[in-house]
């Protein structure tokens, strides 16, 4: 209908360094298109992209973490000039908790924090309750989950009263005057529950033979034994559920128990239960108190479309996860479109770079709690970075005068 349509192809990128792009053009390339494009910047050939084959998927993280850490102090960025991409949110929990063992702020977007579950929150009430009993909130979950025979009247009587004399409820519990308001049986689950968290606290705090507490792990242990909260996760969901949920627990339990072990207090120390649980009580407080807060940026690849870092981290590119491993038994010419989808996430993922890409595999993953062997990502080869040294093109190459000009637009980009 249109004889004379003409294509122009929108070629030049303002975002990417050469490198980059270079890099994206020869992943692309693979898939077959109507119309080849072949993307360009002008800001320059860039640092080269790094690739690192991990151990284990804690390997993995932990190398992620320090190597965020040591950059963020080195350039004096913000934490919010890097983003970790990955291809499914199960692969954030074990890098959450390198962050998180490093201190590092960050938020997630494309899937829930596994410390904003529900049965983690549970857990971390106690935690936070343990570090400071007027943490009402934390006093209204933990009392209530598992239940323990306070219901909703009571807290509110409770609740009522320590608004009268400007305590908290916790106080408020031992308070003189509260057993004219509450019946024996409305005030007996709660000052056992009371006791229970006061003689948690001297254990968590007593001083032991080398001047740390009593170990962490075992006042943990009995903790969870004393709330019963396994039985409790199976009375009040299916068993499905209630096994994936009790998993998370054991799973956070256990990542506690590591860092009590090998953490250090200034002393040297091993970390006693309330040095940790200090620290857990400060992390819940700080998080979500700025919408946009100077954190790094958790990704799914397919949440991180038409976003933009200078500093990305693209780990887990191995086969069976990028790309995704689909139905083996599928037809040829259905496995065919799914690896070029999967191909076009790869594409995304290092398009979301400015200035520096990392890309990174493991040589085992644990999936299903067992260690398996893995494949570095086919799409690794493809982007050919052994090839050169990715020299820009005769039409990329531009003046001394105007490349300073760019740069300096670049770094002064807001960030």
């Amino acid at each position: 209908d249109f004889p004379d349509l003409q294509v122009i192809k929108l070629e030049q990128n303002y975002r990417s360094t050469t490198r980059i792009l270079q890099a994206a053009n020869a992943v692309i390339g693979n898939n077959p298109k109507l119309f080849d494009k072949k993307l360009w910047s002008e800001h320059g050939l860039g640092e080269p992209i790094k690739v690192l084959g991990m151990p284990t998927d804690e390997q993995e993280a932990q190398q992620v973490a320090i190597m965020i850490s040591a950059d963020h102090f080195q350039r004096k960025n913000l934490w919010s000039d890097y983003a970790i991409l990955y291809r499914g949110n199960h692969q954030a929990r074990v890098i959450e908790q390198a962050l998180r063992q490093e201190r590092i702020p960050y938020t997630i977007s494309g899937g829930q924090s596994f410390f904003d579950k529900a049965e983690i929150k549970d857990i971390i009430a106690y935690l936070r309750l343990l570090a400071n009993e007027d943490d009402d909130p934390a006093f209204i979950r933990a009392v209530t989950t598992p239940r323990r025979g306070v219901g909703q009247s009571t807290l509110e009587v409770l609740g009522a009263f320590s608004g009268q004399w400007q305590c908290s409820l916790f106080a408020a519990v031992y308070k003189g005057g509260i057993e004219a308001l509450l019946t024996d049986r409305q005030l007996r689950p709660l000052r056992e529950f009371c006791n229970f968290i006061n003689d948690l606290e001297a254990r968590a705090s007593r001083p032991g033979p080398s001047g740390s507490g009593e170990n962490a792990a075992a006042v943990l242990d009995d903790m969870m034994k004393e709330i019963n909260y396994e039985n409790y996760l199976y009375d009040a969901f299916d068993e499905r559920p209630a096994q994936s949920k009790w998993q998370n627990v054991m799973e956070f339990i256990n990542w506690l128990k590591e860092r009590g072990c090998g953490g250090k207090d200034k002393q040297g120390e091993e970390k006693n239960l309330l040095e940790l649980t200090q620290m857990v009580a400060l992390m819940s407080m700080l998080e979500g108190k700025d919408e946009e807060p100077d954190a790094i940026r958790m990704s799914t690849l397919h949440a991180s479309k038409g976003l933009e870092y200078p500093h990305v981290f693209l780990v887990g590119c191995e086969e069976g996860i990028l790309p995704h491993k689909g139905d083996p038994d599928a037809p040829v010419e259905v496995i065919a479109q799914r690896i070029e989808e999967e191909r076009r996430l790869m594409y995304v993922g290092i398009t979301r770079a400015k200035r520096t890409l990392h890309i990174t595999w493991c040589k085992k993953r644990k999936r299903a709690g067992e260690q398996v062997h893995c494949d570095p990502s086919r799409f690794i080869k493809e982007m050919a970075l052994d090839e050169g040294t990715a020299p820009p093109l005769e039409s990329e190459i531009i003046s001394p005068k105007d490349r300073l000009a760019s740069l300096k637009a670049l770094l002064s980009t807001p960030r």
